[in-house]
């Protein structure tokens, strides 16, 4: 009976071990992990929300740029066209002056040559002055 007394000490060991196990231990188990569900839960959230404020800055922080950008572009387009405008009025001015200058270079030539007919015209009338006082 001595076998039997030493198993049922054993297997009664062992039962108020399992039961202190399922009772104690297996608790404590649980609420550990579920304190690391519920902190891994907790840390997804505050690094969603922080991912969110991060893009939310970064969205800002593009939608200024993009908005430098598009002032930057329009206030050089601004510029260009005043540029081009000052441009187009000096070239008509310089043409303006340069058909001016050719009407003048017209009517110069035009005087010379009335003052060059009227020479030839001259020189031609002693000529002919010239001969006659010759025949005579």
């Amino acid at each position: 009976m001595v076998l039997h007394d030493y198993v049922a000490l054993i297997v009664g060991i062992i039962t108020i071990l399992s039961a202190l196990y399922k009772f104690v231990i297996e608790p404590s188990i649980d609420n550990k992990i579920s304190n690391l569900q519920t902190s891994g839960f907790l840390l997804i959230d505050n690094l969603k929300d922080k991912l969110g404020e991060r893009i939310t800055v970064i969205d800002r922080k593009v939608d200024i740029h993009l908005q430098d950008y598009a002032n930057y572009k329009e206030a050089n387009l601004l510029h260009f066209n005043g540029l081009n405008e000052k441009i187009i009025h000096s070239w008509n001015k310089t043409k303006e002056l340069f058909h001016e200058e050719k009407a003048d270079r017209k009517e110069v030539h035009a005087m010379f040559q009335k003052q060059n007919e009227l020479i030839l015209q001259k020189q031609h009338d002693l000529q002919k002055q010239h001969d006659l006082q010759i025949r005579e």
